[in-house]
């Protein structure tokens, strides 16, 4: 059944939850650490000091670890193990996908895709990397706070550029990110919104997904058929 005859309901609130709390620490964690890498951000320290910047940093490092371990505990029928069982299959389909849809960010509209499932192969990619980002992070973040008296000089020097690196690439990832929910496929914002998405967004970007629905009787052909024309 849609939702006002035009949505599918995609995402669920605790979901929805832990992708924002996730985006917020993300980003404060990135501002907190600007100047110590740019003396244009220099007057965060002036206005607000060193130190509480540091608090505030930890502060938000500490949310930005709990978080997906309580998403795992709190949403896993929610979707967060959906979301762990569809990334890690990675197969042909996605890797199609991942060499048409470049040609959506210039405006065009990719030939040859093939159906998706629940998440398709660029957001399959995205979450890997985020994953993987995350965890180095943590790791290296959790040896420069930690670490001293405990962990050698030398490893602890390397954390540093570790931890800068990955922080840079997670953000530049981001932004990516952004401009792709905002930019070529606003419709994907709104399922991080209220949780639904377009019917005919649906259908041309997570094909595979749409047809389980119809196969469980959630949804109808018919109705998605005459969603998707509206």
């Amino acid at each position: 059944m849609l939702v006002n005859k035009k949505y599918i309901q995609r995402h669920k609130k605790g979901f929805i939850w832990f992708h924002w709390i996730n985006a917020v620490c993300f980003f404060m964690l990135f501002l907190t650490a600007l100047p110590l890498y740019s003396d244009w951000f220099r007057p965060l320290y002036d206005t607000l000091g060193a130190r509480n910047l540091q608090y505030a940093h930890r502060f938000f490092a500490v949310i930005f670890i709990a978080n997906p371990i309580i998403g795992l505990l709190f949403t896993a029928r929610e979707g967060i193990l959906r979301l762990i069982r569809e990334v890690f299959r990675f197969g042909r389909d996605d890797i199609v996908f991942n060499q048409k849809f470049p040609a959506e960010l210039i405006g065009r509209e990719p030939e040859g895709i093939p159906p998706q499932t629940f998440y398709n192969g660029g957001e399959k990619m995205n979450i890997a990397l985020q994953a993987v980002f995350w965890f180095l992070l943590v790791v290296s973040g959790l040896i420069l706070w930690f670490g001293e008296g405990h962990i050698s000089p030398a490893v602890r020097t390397w954390m540093i550029p570790l931890h800068s690196l990955c922080a840079g690439i997670g953000f530049a990832a981001a932004i990516g990110h952004i401009y792709l929910a905002l930019g070529v496929n606003p419709d994907s914002l709104h399922g991080m919104l209220d949780g639904t998405v377009k019917a005919g967004y649906a259908a041309k970007h997570h094909g595979k997904w749409v047809e389980e629905l119809i196969e469980e009787g959630k949804v109808t052909r018919e109705e998605i058929q005459r969603a998707s024309q509206e």
